[in-house]
Parts: structure tokens; C-alpha cells; sequence
């Protein structure tokens, strides 16, 4: 058996990588399970996160589950990840910067026209703090309080699927996921009052359980260039999570936290959190190691969303329409490196699963439009099948009017592809 040792050593080190970490800061992952990470890989996301009609010898993509019977070689990727945030509203600006590693898969062929793949990713974050005072009084006493909404975790996805070409041009695939990790949802009511009780609200859900993924690609050529066609389709899973809820009283002195009493325990095991089902269908044209252009439609139904049987009002169904592009000058130009690099652009715009109104009788409840512009470059490594993805996405979502929060967003992510052969006997004359 034969096997690349830069590939080995990668395979080794990077699973000691914390995939896990408080990613976000945006008051809006307080709704549902937490702000929503693509899912797909380099490429994908550098094409404005398409993927349901790509397919590609020697790079993965998660996005249809029926590309990976296009591998030819051994694909072992492993991407990085940084987000520079930007919140604004009517009264303040803040600013936050991230980085974690995104992901880790690897792919390889078994038969012809038959292949697999696994890996581990993120799936959602969770990470704000929001606060809110108020002021009571009656003839005689004022009585000042605070309210703090704090949320933190994520979940995590590890996946395996398998893809088959059944007969000529026609691929179908399938994903095994595995949806695991820790949300955290907390209300302290609390002041600077003396002989004011503070109270807490808690809830930790642990969720473990397994969904699935479908999808279809049929591929024909017209004269010298490849279109195809893609489909996919998740439908809705009931997973399996546990709910610990608590609610106690505590006090503070000298900036030290002390439990005065636990007013009520309740632990709860259930198929509590529904994920919605959703489908896609996308479009593409290329001419191999030339050039490539796809549009691509997808829908979630966010408002079947429910944890522990509480929806939330707040989330509606979504739709994504994206277009991209690549290009490569001329991939077989010894002399002149640049043009044989593969030139990536795309568009991404999501209608939003969000729909949020400022906390007022008469307001009016507007949609969180999410608008992004992505730019990458796969880079090939001389004398090897590496390549590295480097590339950027600049996005806005949300908006300032109505007393809510605008984000700006600028992503960047490296990755390496490592290809090679596996599983070949050496032949000895």
C-alpha cells in the first residue's frame, strides 16, 4: 500500500485541533439551535457555498453526497477558518474576531464509479450575551433590575456517505450524520438592590442522534462541455437530546457567585429537537480543467424548527439562491505558474430564517436578509497532488433600522487538498 506521508502526518496531527469554541458573538444565534455554519467545504464556499451540481475528481464536496462517486484518488482535506465581525446598531459598534478549525474529511474510491467519505465539522454556534433593564416604582419605592440573556455551545457534525454512478451519467449518494454537542440557554434576573433574591433560569440540552441526506447528479456532455444536473433532499429528523432545566436563587459578594437555594430540577430525555427538511436543485456547465459556471436554488423549513417542543415564533422558512464560477487560464503552462491556478468567484443570497421585530406593541417585523460576495484561489503544489484553497467571503446581514442589529463580515479560510493513491500493490518485474 502505498501512501503520501505529508497526507499521514496531517491525518495524525489534525484531529488534536479543538474543533469546538464560542464562534460567534451575534445577538441573533439566540434564536433556534444557534447560528447555522455551512456546511460545505473550499471549494464550495468559495463558489458562494453551491455545490448540488458539482462534482470533481480530486476534491470533496459534502453539499450532494452523489459527487463523491467522482473521486478518482484518495482526498484528504483539512480547512482553517477566521471570521472579522462587525455589529452595529442605532447606539453602538462592536467589533470581534474568530478562528477554529472548520473541518476534516477524507474520501477515496472502492470501486469504479463507487466511492466514500467521512468527516467532522461544525453545525452551529451559539454565543451572545444580551442585557435589558427596567424600572419599577410605585408611591413610595423605586426598584432598579437587570435581565441577562446568555447563550453559548454548538453542535457538531460527523458524517459519513457513500456515492455510486448506477449506469452511465447518473450518480446517487447518500449521508450518514451523526449531530452531537451542548446548548446553553440562560436568564439571570438580578440587582444591586439589598435583599434582592437574584434568580436564574437555565437550560442544557445534549443532543446525540443520527439524521440523513440524499441526493442525485446525472452528467451528459454537449459537444465539449459537461453539464449537470443535481438534486438533494434532507428531510426532517427528530433527534434525540436531553434537558436539564434549572432554576435557583444566588447572591454576590465581593464578585463571588454563591447558590442560596435551588428552587426547582427537572432532567428530560426525548426526541426534542426537530430539524427541518430541506431541498435543493442546481445547474452547471464546464468544459474540464477549462472553466465552470452553476446556479443552484435551496429551501429550509427554519419554521418547523422546535427544541424540547418550543418553536420559535421568531424563525421562518428560507430560501438561498447562489451562482458561481471558476476559471484556470491554462493548467498545463509549465512556464507561468498563475495560469494554471484555479480563479474562484461567487454569490450567495439568503432570504433569512429570521424574522424579528424591536420589542414595542406596533412594530414592524423585518426579514434578516444575508448578502455575500466570495473569492478564492486553489493553488496546485508542484511535483504533487496537493492543493491549497485559500479564500474570502465579505457578507452583511440584518439591518439598523427598527432598532435592530446590522452585521458586516468579512470570512477567510486556508485549506489543503491531499490526493494520492491508496491501496496499490507495487508491481515487481
Amino acid at each position: 500500500m502505498k501512501i503520501n506521508k505529508s497526507l499521514l502526518v496531517a491525518l495524525l496531527c489534525f484531529p488534536l485541533v479543538a474543533l469546538a469554541q464560542q464562534n460567534t458573538i451575534s445577538p441573533y444565534s439566540s434564536f433556534g439551535i444557534g447560528e447555522f455554519q455551512s456546511q460545505g467545504f473550499a471549494l464550495n464556499n468559495d463558489l458562494g457555498g453551491l455545490g448540488i451540481a458539482l462534482r470533481s475528481p480530486n476534491q470533496l464536496n459534502l453539499l450532494n453526497p452523489a459527487s463523491t462517486s467522482a473521486l478518482s484518488l484518495t482526498s484528504f482535506e483539512v480547512g482553517l477558518k477566521g471570521t472579522a465581525l462587525f455589529l452595529k446598531d442605532a447606539n453602538f459598534e462592536q467589533e470581534a474576531f474568530s478562528s477554529s478549525m472548520s473541518y476534516l474529511s477524507l474520501g477515496f474510491p472502492i470501486a469504479k464509479g463507487v466511492a466514500v467519505s467521512a468527516g467532522l465539522l461544525p453545525y452551529s454556534f451559539k454565543g451572545y450575551q444580551l442585557s435589558q433593564n427596567s424600572i419599577w416604582t410605585n408611591d413610595t419605592d423605586t426598584l432598579n433590575t437587570n435581565t441577562d440573556y446568555i447563550g453559548s455551545g454548538g453542535l457538531n457534525r460527523a458524517y459519513f456517505n457513500v456515492g455510486a454512478e448506477l449506469f452511465n451519467g447518473f450518480s446517487l449518494g447518500v449521508t450518514a450524520n451523526v449531530i452531537f454537542g451542548t446548548l446553553v440557554q440562560q436568564r439571570d434576573l438580578w440587582s444591586d438592590e439589598p435583599n434582592f433574591i437574584n434568580r436564574r433560569d437555565e437550560s442544557i440540552y445534549t443532543v446525540k442522534d443520527v439524521s440523513f441526506d440524499a441526493g442525485i447528479q446525472y452528467q451528459t456532455n454537449i459537444e465539449d462541455k459537461q453539464f449537470i444536473f443535481g438534486a438533494t433532499y434532507s428531510p426532517q429528523a427528530n433527534l434525540e437530546s436531553h434537558n436539564e432545566a434549572a432554576i435557583y436563587t444566588y447572591n454576590i459578594v465581593n464578585n463571588f457567585e454563591y447558590i442560596r437555594d435551588t428552587v426547582s430540577l427537572d432532567t428530560t430525555t426525548s426526541n426534542g429537537l426537530v430539524l427541518p427538511k430541506a431541498l435543493g436543485l442546481g445547474l452547471s456547465l464546464g468544459k474540464e480543467n477549462k472553466w465552470f459556471v452553476s446556479g443552484e436554488y435551496e429551501f429550509k423549513e427554519w419554521s418547523k424548527l422546535s427544541l424540547f417542543s418550543e418553536p420559535s415564533l421568531n424563525l421562518k422558512n428560507a430560501s438561498q439562491f447562489k451562482i458561481g464560477a471558476w476559471i484556470i487560464p491554462n493548467n498545463k503552462d509549465v512556464h507561468n505558474y498563475w495560469k494554471t491556478i484555479q480563479y474562484r468567484a461567487g454569490i450567495n443570497y439568503n432570504t433569512g430564517s429570521i424574522a424579528i421585530a424591536e420589542l414595542s406593541n406596533d412594530a414592524t417585523e423585518t426579514n434578516l436578509n444575508d448578502l455575500s460576495l466570495s473569492f478564492g484561489l486553489g493553488l496546485p503544489l508542484k511535483r504533487s497532488n496537493t492543493i491549497a484553497n485559500i479564500g474570502v467571503q465579505f457578507g452583511k446581514r440584518g439591518t439598523v433600522q427598527n432598532n435592530l442589529v446590522e452585521e458586516k463580515y468579512i470570512k477567510f479560510h486556508l485549506a489543503f487538498t491531499f490526493n494520492d493513491k491508496w491501496f496499490t500493490k507495487r508491481k515487481i518485474d
